[in-house]
């Protein structure tokens, strides 16, 4: 499984995201990592992934050509260009929100860990009604 995994740029909690991987991992194994190339975390994820002998596709974010449109820019190129099978939302902004609608907008499931609880048992599957609002709709689907 390919999985993308989408968070703010100040998140700085590498426990909650490898306890998600592991959770996810165990569940639905991950032959793909893909992230944004995040300052702290992207040294975490590739590091579980390698330890796991995954597959890792970074995305860095060109702040200095686009500046504050780098991460939107970035985000949308990403979800198009790796082909996600699932997308984990870690928490975020406004352009964490938007990648996590557009891959739900695509039919992809998004485990959502926004919520620091959800993490320690590894997400939940979420869908987005018509207003953007996230709904559970299996909330023992992936919790380890």
């Amino acid at each position: 499984m390919r999985l993308l995994i989408a968070g703010g740029r100040h998140l700085d909690d590498a426990a909650l995201v490898t306890r998600a991987l592991d959770c996810i991992h165990a569940k639905t194994p991950v032959s793909v990592l893909i992230h944004g190339g995040h300052a702290f975390l992207g040294v975490a994820i590739e590091d579980w992934g390698r330890d796991r002998q995954l597959h890792i596709l970074r995305y860095p974010a060109n702040w200095r050509v686009l500046g504050r449109r780098a991460e939107a820019v970035r985000n949308a190129f990403m979800l198009a260009d790796s082909r996600p099978d699932m997308v984990l939302a870690l928490p975020g902004g406004r352009d964490t929100q938007s990648l996590v609608l557009a891959a739900a907008a695509e039919g992809l499931p998004v485990i959502d860990v926004s919520d620091r609880q959800d993490a320690h048992e590894g997400g939940r599957i979420v869908r987005f009604s018509p207003v953007d609002r996230p709904t559970p709709t299996a909330p023992s689907g992936l919790r380890a």
